[in-house]
């Protein structure tokens, strides 16, 4: 957890989050890999959604939700790609484009810079259960062959 910001999340930002994940278990609750928190809640979220049962990318009420069936003990590449002209979310698993949703709350998120939870009402919530490697947070949306690129760099 940083002491501040990393990302300018808010209206017109653009910017890409990107983790290796392993779950230990595929949880019953959220699970948030990164998130940066906001006043009272975390600003976006690269998670797993155990309300859709699968992997996310979101900010308070609008979600982009893969299609590949999260799995525990398997390393998954998970990126965010908040597209702030364009005002979409993209997420992208093992480097393909799975989820694309209208960003419909831009709101900046001017607090800490978190790596295995999220934040709501004040409070430290969906812990993520197993590890998280790689994480790397860009202040553009990247584009396409960059992100695959981060999945295989050779």
């Amino acid at each position: 957890m940083t002491a501040g910001p990393v990302l300018e999340t808010g209206a017109g930002r653009s910017f890409t989050v990107a983790a290796w994940v392993r779950l230990s278990l595929v949880p019953d609750l959220f699970a948030t890999a990164v998130s940066q928190d906001s006043a009272d809640a975390s600003g976006f979220y690269l998670q797993y959604s155990s309300e859709d049962h699968g992997w996310a990318f979101a900010r308070p009420g609008v979600r982009a939700v893969g299609r590949t069936a999260p799995a525990a003990h398997v390393w998954t590449h998970l990126t965010g790609v908040c597209d702030g002209p364009a005002r979409e979310l993209r997420l992208y698993v093992d480097g393909v484009r799975e989820a694309v949703v209208e960003d419909t709350a831009p709101a900046p998120a001017t607090g800490a810079f978190i790596i295995g939870r999220a934040s709501f009402a004040g409070e430290p919530r969906d812990f993520f259960p197993g590890a998280i490697r790689d994480v790397r947070a860009f202040d553009r949306a990247l584009a396409p062959e960059r992100i695959a690129k981060l999945v295989r760099p050779d």
